[in-house]
């Protein structure tokens, strides 16, 4: 309005208004582009909102930032455990075994001795370019909120990828695990080629979508199905369900701990001196009491 009265009177004194009437333009170009930038922003706002309503198997591959925020490589580059060079796209991959096997289509809860088995290495297969079995481990426990959080994502993960074992182990009734794969939380998830480990998941994001990437990262293994949470996933394998359980172990910590404390006050000089001055109170309350009867 205040350039369209300028241009009014610069019409009327016969002043020269071509800067004003440019200004007048600009302002309009930049009107005209602040709606477009908005109308964009709401179409991509509802195409992101339909693509997370109904997921499907395609994915795109994690950038390099997300890769090496998400996942653990070792020092040279290449993946945990690997001994050879990338692809050519430059990305580590390891060749799983693509054959469906029985039992597949559930997570498996193992012990110490199913553990063991499943990763008990071909010595066929020397390297992780040869194919080989793959197994998906996830360290939890019960008593995590962030455990029972993951379970039922981690519970569908095979349908999604029947080809490759997936497995689960309870980190605190198998602790001799967390230090030999360097286990420093729960839940933490391990993905193995040939009984060794190949690469660790460490996203704060415990979703499926992101299992899912992990696994097509380091495998090239697409899903062979829509991929969803189900209500049944949440009934197991794998526990959703927050656990109360007794520590013992911290129990007994706790019990050191003050057995120790005792002890130390009780050898100390502050402490014989107050008991001394309580029993010389006591001494002379007694007396007291005698010379009064």
């Amino acid at each position: 309005m205040l350039l369209r009265l300028l241009v009014l009177i610069c019409g009327i004194t016969g002043i020269a208004c071509q800067k004003v009437e440019q200004s007048l333009k600009t302002e309009s170009n930049e009107n005209l582009n602040h709606i477009t930038y908005v109308s964009n922003f709401i179409k991509e706002f509802h195409r992101k909102l339909e693509k997370d309503l109904y997921p499907t198997p395609e994915f795109e591959a994690a950038t390099e930032s997300d890769f090496l925020t998400h996942f653990t490589l070792n020092d040279n580059g290449t993946l945990l455990g690997g001994k050879n060079g990338t692809d050519k796209n430059g990305t580590s991959l390891v060749n799983c075994n693509t054959q469906k096997k029985l039992g597949s289509m559930t997570v498996e809860l193992v012990n110490s001795t199913r553990l063991t088995s499943l990763l008990l290495p071909d010595p066929n297969v020397t390297n992780r370019h040869m194919e080989g079995q793959c197994v998906v481990l996830l360290f939890y426990s019960k008593t995590c909120p962030f455990s029972c959080l993951a379970a039922p994502h981690f519970n569908a993960l095979p349908r999604a990828f029947p080809a490759i074992k997936m497995a689960a182990v309870n980190a605190m009734l198998y602790q001799s695990f967390n230090t030999q794969y360097g286990i420093a939380g729960v839940p933490t998830l391990m993905l193995f080629h040939n009984g060794r480990p190949v690469a660790k998941f460490n996203g704060s994001e415990y979703t499926l979508k992101m299992f899912a990437m992990f696994i097509i990262q380091f495998t090239g293994m697409k899903p062979v199905e829509m991929m969803f949470v189900s209500s049944s996933d949440f009934g197991g394998p794998v526990p959703s369900k927050l656990t109360k359980e007794r520590d013992y172990i911290l129990g007994l910590a706790w019990a050191v701990i003050l057995i120790t404390l005792a002890v130390g006050i009780s050898k100390s000089k502050g402490w014989r001196v107050l008991v001394e001055a309580v029993q010389n109170s006591w001494r002379e309350a007694q007396a007291h009491h005698e010379h009064t009867e």
